[in-house]
C-alpha cells in the first residue's frame, strides 16, 4: 500500500476471484440442495430437533430416576457438602410394579388378552336381500295357485329374520378364524417381544411407542426335491418397539398421523444397506454412494444426547465411537411432485404440483429410499401411548415424573438420615492439642486409652480433651420418609400391595378388600 493506494499483484487478484467464485458455487450447490428432498429433510429434522430439545432432558431424567442414579450437576453439589450419596430406588420399584400390573393384563398365561367380535347385527348384502325376497315371493305364488291362503308380509320377515341368523353365524366363524390369522402373525411378527419393551418405555418415559406394521424380509426353510432343505426369504408383517429417544415430532404434533413430519432416527449395518439393493422403492446409487462414504470414514450423525444415553444405557464409550453402524433417518412428511420427479418417482405416479404424504431415508446427504405411502386412511405406522396423558400434547407423563417431588423429598431424607446415624453412632471429641504430651495420637481412639496430658495452664475445670454425643434424629427422619413414601401411592396410583407390602391397611386388611 502506497498512502491511499493499495497495489495487488495478478496472482493475488486471480487467487481472490477463484477464492470468490468457489463460494459462490457453493452457495449455488447448497440452494441447489435445500430444494431437493434431502435438502428439505434435513431441514426438518434441524426443526424436530429443536423442538425435542426440553423433551429430551425430561426422557433422559426419567431414566436416571427409573435406574436409580443423579444427574452431574446435583451429584456434585451433594458431593460439595459430604455424607451419603444414597439415591432410594422408590421410582424404580413403582415401575417394576406398574409393568407387572400391565403384563398381567395384556399378556396372561395360555390366553389371549384380545379378540374379535362381531357386529350384534351382521349386515346382508342388499342383493342377497332382493334375490331372496323374489325366491320367497316366486314360492309363495306356487303355493297361492295351489289354493293355500299365505301371509305374504309374515312369510318374507320370517325369512329375512333367517338370513340374518345365518348372516351372523357367519361372521362369528369368520371372525373366530380371523382370530387364528392374526394370532399367527403377531407370534411370527415379533408382538411379544416388542410389548415387553414398549411396557418398560410406558411406565418409565412420558411417552412409549410401537411401530407397525413394518414388513421384512425373513428367511425361512422350505422343502426341495428328495426333502432337501431350501433356504428362502418373504416378505412378513413384524411389530417393533421404538426408542421414545429415536422418535422426533414437529412441534404442532398431539399424534403421528396429525403432525407435519415426524423422524425415527434409526442404525443400519452394511449388510442391511447392501441388502437395500434391487428393492422397488429404494435408489441402487444412492446406496452405493452410502457404502462408499462410509468405508472412507463412518456416517455417523450424534446428538448431544447420545453420550449420557450411553452411560445410562450401560452401552459405554465405544459405541459412540464405533463405527459398525451407519446413522439414519427414517422421514415421514409432504414432499411436492416436482421434488418426487427430479429423485427418480415415475412421471404417471404423480402431478408435480400436487402433495404427497410420503416416506424416505436419508443416510448422511443421501435419500436412499423414498415411497409414497399407500394407506388409504393415510396413518402412519406409529401409536404413541402415556401412562397419563396431556391433552394435545404429543409427549404426557411419566411414573418418574408424577412422582419426582416424592422421590427428590425422600432423597433428602435418607441422606439426612445415614449422615445423621453416621454422627450419632459414637461420640465427638474435642481435643486441646496444647496440653497433649509430645507423641500423643489424637486421632486413634480405641477402648481403655490412657490420653497423656501436660498440666493446664488455666485455673477450673479445663479438661485436655472432652467427650459428647450427638443428638440422633432418626426417628423423626424416618417419619419423614414413610409418610411420603404412602403419598408415591396416591400420586402414581400404584398402592404398595401390588409389590407385597403388608402395611396396607383400610379395605385391604381384610380378603375381599384386598381383591377388590
Amino acid at each position: 500500500m502506497n498512502g491511499l493506494v493499495m497495489f495487488k499483484s495478478n496472482a493475488q487478484i486471480e487467487a481472490e476471484q477463484e477464492a470468490q467464485r468457489q463460494q459462490q458455487e457453493q452457495m449455488r450447490a447448497q440452494q441447489m440442495y435445500e430444494q431437493t428432498i434431502a435438502g428439505q429433510i434435513r431441514r426438518d429434522w434441524e426443526r424436530a430437533k429443536r423442538a425435542k430439545d426440553k423433551v429430551e432432558r425430561r426422557m433422559l431424567d426419567c431414566l436416571r430416576r427409573r435406574k436409580g442414579e443423579y444427574d452431574q450437576a446435583k451429584l456434585a453439589k451433594i458431593q460439595e457438602t459430604g455424607g451419603s450419596e444414597i439415591f432410594m430406588q422408590l421410582t424404580a420399584t413403582k415401575c417394576r410394579a406398574a409393568a407387572a400390573w400391565i403384563r398381567d393384563v395384556l399378556l396372561p398365561a395360555n390366553e389371549r388378552a384380545w379378540g374379535l367380535e362381531p357386529a350384534p347385527v351382521s349386515e346382508v348384502p342388499e342383493e342377497l336381500k332382493r334375490q331372496f325376497a323374489m325366491e320367497i315371493q316366486l314360492a309363495a305364488q306356487q303355493r297361492i295357485q295351489q289354493g293355500e291362503q299365505i301371509d305374504l308380509q309374515a312369510l318374507i320377515e320370517t325369512a329375512l329374520e333367517q338370513v340374518q341368523e345365518r348372516a351372523n353365524e357367519a361372521a362369528k366363524d369368520a371372525a373366530d378364524k380371523m382370530e387364528k390369522v392374526i394370532e399367527d402373525q403377531l407370534a411370527e411378527g415379533g408382538w411379544i417381544e416388542a410389548l415387553e419393551l414398549f411396557i418398560e418405555d410406558f411406565v418409565t418415559f412420558p411417552g412409549a411407542v410401537l411401530k407397525a406394521p413394518v414388513l421384512r424380509k425373513k428367511s425361512v426353510l422350505q422343502w426341495g426335491e428328495n426333502w432337501q432343505p431350501i433356504k428362502a426369504s418373504e416378505i412378513a408383517p413384524h411389530v417393533e418397539r421404538v426408542s421414545p429417544l429415536d422418535l422426533y415430532p414437529s412441534q404442532d404434533a398431539s399424534n403421528p398421523d396429525d403432525a407435519a413430519f415426524i423422524f425415527e432416527r434409526a442404525r443400519f449395518t452394511r449388510s442391511d444397506i447392501s441388502s437395500m439393493r434391487g428393492i422397488p422403492g429404494y435408489n441402487d446409487q444412492a446406496i452405493d454412494q452410502v457404502l462408499q462414504e462410509h468405508g472412507q470414514g463412518g456416517l455417523r450423525d450424534w446428538l448431544w444426547t447420545d453420550s449420557e444415553r450411553a452411560h445410562i444405557e450401560g452401552r459405554g464409550e465405544d459405541w459412540l465411537s464405533s463405527d459398525a453402524t451407519i446413522d439414519g433417518l427414517i422421514y415421514h412428511g409432504s414432499a411436492m411432485g416436482l421434488s418426487l420427479l427430479e429423485w427418480g418417482v415415475p412421471a404417471d405416479q404423480v402431478d408435480p404440483l400436487e402433495e404427497y404424504d410420503i416416506e424416505a431415508i436419508l443416510i448422511g446427504r443421501h435419500v436412499v429410499r423414498l415411497v409414497i405411502q399407500n394407506d388409504p386412511l393415510e396413518r402412519r405406522p406409529y401409536h404413541v401411548a402415556s401412562f397419563q396423558q396431556v391433552p394435545g400434547s404429543f409427549w404426557g407423563q411419566g411414573i418418574p415424573e408424577l412422582m419426582a417431588d416424592i422421590q427428590d423429598t425422600c432423597n433428602a431424607t435418607a441422606r439426612a438420615l445415614i449422615n445423621n446415624l453416621a454422627i450419632a453412632s459414637g461420640p465427638q471429641t474435642e481435643v486441646n492439642f496444647d496440653r497433649l504430651a509430645p507423641g500423643e495420637n489424637a486421632t486413634a481412639m480405641y477402648p481403655w486409652k490412657i490420653w497423656q496430658t501436660k498440666s493446664s495452664m488455666a485455673s477450673g475445670n479445663d479438661p485436655a480433651v472432652r467427650f459428647f454425643q450427638p443428638n440422633s434424629n432418626a426417628a423423626e427422619l424416618m417419619g419423614v420418609y414413610e409418610k411420603f413414601e404412602q403419598k408415591a401411592d396416591e400420586v402414581t396410583n400404584i398402592p404398595r400391595y401390588m409389590y407385597g407390602s403388608q402395611n396396607v391397611g383400610g379395605a385391604g386388611d381384610t380378603a375381599s378388600g384386598l381383591s377388590m
